[in-house]
């Protein structure tokens, strides 16, 4: 919980319940939907709105301490902001992994063979995980 509260802080936010609660439970996950947020917290704090998630969500979002993962055909999820990596989706189990590889190499080279400036970059690839391929 300190490191969270020590992430807020870093960016100027004070640690209140709600966005210690929010961090908390997409820290637990890794990947997860604003439902299962709101749902996950509810369980401890019943008279959390889903307006004040939201609310947090999008301010946590605003000071990049979150990333929102646009997934194709699936509802948007969260994840605590790192270093650029790939998000692997199964299409089956719908569970999405971090891939943690150089991208810097490959941007580099689309940017020499286009001239194309790459501000920001979201990969996701799909396939079948490994559990899903051994069932």
């Amino acid at each position: 919980m300190e490191k969270l509260k020590d992430l807020l802080r870093s960016n100027d936010l004070k640690a209140t319940h709600q966005r210690i609660a929010i961090l908390e439970c997409i820290d637990k996950f890794g990947h997860i939907n604003i439902d299962a947020i709101y749902d996950y917290i509810c369980e401890k704090y019943p008279t959390m709105s889903k307006a004040t998630v939201y609310r947090n969500i999008n301010e946590l979002l605003s000071y990049d301490i979150i990333e929102e993962i646009k997934l194709p055909h699936k509802n948007k999820k969260y994840e605590i902001k790192k270093v650029p990596h790939i998000h692997l989706l199964c299409k089956r189990c719908s569970k999405v992994e971090d891939l943690f590889l150089e991208t810097k190499p490959f941007f580099n080279s689309i940017t020499s063979h286009t001239g194309f400036k790459i501000d920001h970059s979201f990969i996701v690839i799909d396939g079948t995980c490994r559990a899903c391929q051994q069932s």
